[in-house]
């Protein structure tokens, strides 16, 4: 659960003083951001206050004006004022939008160690996820759930800034196994969660979105529905579904896996929704990046970086076959009336299992090397085929997942619990076979 200190109670006096001490730069937001933001937190604020600051920085403005004519917002007619963009979008939104791209153009020179590219391709993956959940539960403005996303990750950037060597350090031992937030509890008493909510609350940014990127490593219990907890929640799931990461970490162990569906539940999305969630496609980032004018590589870098996860998650996919048989071999042992219900559960998700496996075979057809290197893949067939393989291993791992679930269940197991896990996997199934008949080589 989300605690209620100040993110610098989680820090020692050191580096708190040391974050201060080598980001005066990062000080504070531009002057025409701060009175952006000040406009919003302004309940007696009109548009025409909005617009009229905006109006001041000519590239804010050709910026602003392009993304609320970008697809995503459907505008009938070209916009072409602030002050039509803030009467059309909502004040809050354009606000939203500002941040961002100022945010960006703030932190795109900083640092070494951390790809910036692939930094900012994670990030807004998971600002699009956050957005598109908030659509999917009612949350508003779901613009306020896009910054959250995009900037959940800006404490490795103030990290990286105050402790260069130590972060490269750090970075490496990621890279070898060991979990992010562990490595930096471990040297900083702190993690880039915590410290990323600290550096937005100098910058005044509103209190909710300082708390989702303060939280968006926290474990949350079932049944957490409050309202304040909302946005925690929707950036925390968008991070655990993201498919592109900054850093080669470890593949999600059996609690995270557990974290992500009780945030789903938590945030009241069925199985069918969080896996239309997680459809959030790489020609979506690509093409959001082209309107905010963020860097997030080549089309051919983008397939490079998918076909690189298509090799993990063929590793993946196999560990997880192997546990399956493993599974199989300890039931087969099992004299109780338990386990022949389990036994005869297994049997059909192995079938399951082999169904998938046919899916992900028939997608990998697609990853012919010219196509991996070419820019003919406008419509990025190849990437999508990455999601597809991608839901394709997490299906397999619900299913581990389920079979583990049954089994901790010992004689509390009936029909109508095996029927429901049945079902669960069935849908995902369904799902997959929607997905691979709408992409064609």
């Amino acid at each position: 659960m989300t605690d209620t200190k100040k993110p610098e109670d989680f820090m020692s006096p050191d580096i708190f003083k040391k974050l201060l001490e080598d980001n005066k730069e990062l000080s504070s937001l531009p002057q025409i951001i701060i009175e952006v933001v000040n406009v919003a937190n302004n309940p007696d604020a009109s548009v025409a206050d909005l617009a009229g600051i905006i109006k001041k920085d000519p590239a804010l403005t050709a910026k602003l004006l392009r993304i609320v004519n970008s697809p995503y917002y459907g505008q009938a007619r070209e916009i072409t004022t602030i002050h039509q963009a803030v009467v059309t979008v909502g004040l809050r939104t354009v606000t939203a939008v500002a941040l961002a791209a100022s945010i960006y153009d703030k932190f795109k020179s900083m640092g070494q160690s951390i790809d910036r590219v692939k930094f900012w391709r994670h990030s807004l993956e998971v600002a699009l996820t956050s957005r598109a959940i908030a659509r999917e539960i009612g949350y508003e403005p779901a613009e306020e759930a896009f910054v959250a996303g995009l900037l959940h990750d800006i404490g490795s950037l103030v990290l990286e800034a105050s402790f260069p060597q130590e972060f490269a350090k750090n970075s490496r031992l990621v890279e070898s196994g060991v979990r992010l937030t562990s490595v930096e509890q471990r040297i900083w008493g702190t993690n880039h969660a915590r410290v990323g909510q600290f550096l937005l609350k100098q910058w005044g940014l509103p209190e909710i979105i300082c708390a989702a990127v303060g939280s968006h490593h926290v474990v949350f219990d079932e049944g957490v529905r409050s309202e304040k907890q909302r946005l925690n929640q929707i950036v925390g799931l968008a991070n655990h579904i993201s498919k592109f990461r900054v850093l080669d970490e470890p593949q999600p162990d059996k609690e995270e896996f557990e974290n992500k569906h009780i945030l789903a539940d938590n945030l009241g999305l069925s199985l069918e929704k969080l896996g239309k969630i997680e459809q959030v496609s790489i020609s979506e980032v690509a093409n959001e990046s082209t309107y905010l004018d963020i860097d997030i590589g080549s089309i051919e870098e983008i397939l490079r970086d998918a076909n690189r996860l298509l090799f993990k998650q063929y590793l993946i996919a196999e560990q997880l076959l192997h546990e399956n048989m493993q599974m199989q071999k300890h039931l087969s042992t099992s004299t109780s009336g338990h386990g022949e219900s389990i036994r005869d559960l297994v049997k059909s998700f192995s079938q399951f299992i082999f169904d998938i496996n046919d899916i992900i075979i028939n997608q990998t057809r697609i990853f012919k090397p010219e196509r991996l290197i070419s820019k003919d893949d406008s419509s990025l067939t190849a990437g999508r085929s990455v999601e597809i393989i991608n839901e394709g291993v997490d299906t397999i791992s619900t299913i581990l997942n389920e079979l583990r679930r049954l089994c901790d269940l010992q004689n509390d197991c009936d029909n109508t619990v095996v029927n429901d896990a049945k079902d669960k996997i069935r849908l995902r199934i369904k799902r997959l076979h929607e997905e691979k008949t709408a992409v064609t080589v």
